[in-house]
């Protein structure tokens, strides 16, 4: 996770940008037929983030009925994938990105406007952005595997969030292998026994060993394919 990694990376921005461009030019029409529209989710008011359990049930001690939460969500690309609404409280969702300038112009030659607007920051330098200790929930959505350096990206999410609360996240199991390296796809995360482990080719990191003292790891059920952790930062 050093220069290489960040190289690699760099050479994949330009796949990330025309694979969105790709997707906001398909629109809604692109998911007819699915069982869920991500396009239509991603640009109602009406989104529920009662939809998100693995992100609510976190919430829910810390944000009774009157509360305002505010959640980020990391790599949201151009449109956040986070719920908009929560009924009897207030969500306040900020999204960055690394490319989110160039996802502006985007959207701008599209004539899209977000419902929030994505700002410019990397995974891996967050707290230049933000506060410690701020945010009631941190987010990341098939987004980690993209970056140069997912370790401190993780030790970055964790800075950010306050307190005994949660950083959440769901990606595909060894993506990387499954997109066989292509792009921004260069990290594998996968779970052996109760260890959450990013690896690629230039060997394995152990996430609970990393974080212990720090935060502890939880995996949550879900499809065989698909990680799901939660990571609830030290009180």
């Amino acid at each position: 996770m050093g220069t290489d990694s960040k190289t690699r990376w760099q050479s994949g921005l330009a796949n990330e940008l025309e694979h969105w461009r790709h997707w906001l030019e398909g629109g809604p029409e692109a998911f007819a037929g699915w069982a869920f529209n991500d396009y239509e989710w991603r640009t109602s008011p009406d989104s529920d983030l009662r939809q998100q359990p693995h992100i609510t049930r976190h919430l829910e001690r810390f944000a009774p009925p009157g509360a305002e939460v505010t959640i980020l969500d990391v790599g949201a690309g151009p449109l956040t994938c986070v719920g908009k609404k929560w009924p009897d409280r207030t969500v306040r969702v900020v999204a960055v990105d690394a490319l989110a300038d160039q996802y502006d112009k985007l959207l701008e030659q599209l004539n899209i406007t977000p419902l929030v607007r994505t700002k410019a920051a990397e995974v891996e330098q967050l707290t230049r952005v933000f506060p410690a200790n701020y945010f009631d929930l941190v987010y990341c959505q098939n987004a980690l595997d993209h970056v140069y350096d997912p370790l401190r990206g993780i030790h970055q999410m964790l800075e950010v969030v306050k307190p005994e609360h949660a950083v959440v996240l769901m990606h595909n199991v060894n993506e990387g292998e499954r997109e066989e390296y292509f792009g921004l796809h260069q990290w594998n995360f996968c779970r052996e026994q109760d260890d959450f482990v990013i690896w690629n080719g230039d060997g394995r990191t152990s996430v609970n060993a990393s974080l212990a003292g720090i935060a502890e790891v939880r995996f949550e059920d879900s499809d065989p394919n698909l990680l799901i952790v939660s990571l609830i930062k030290n009180g």
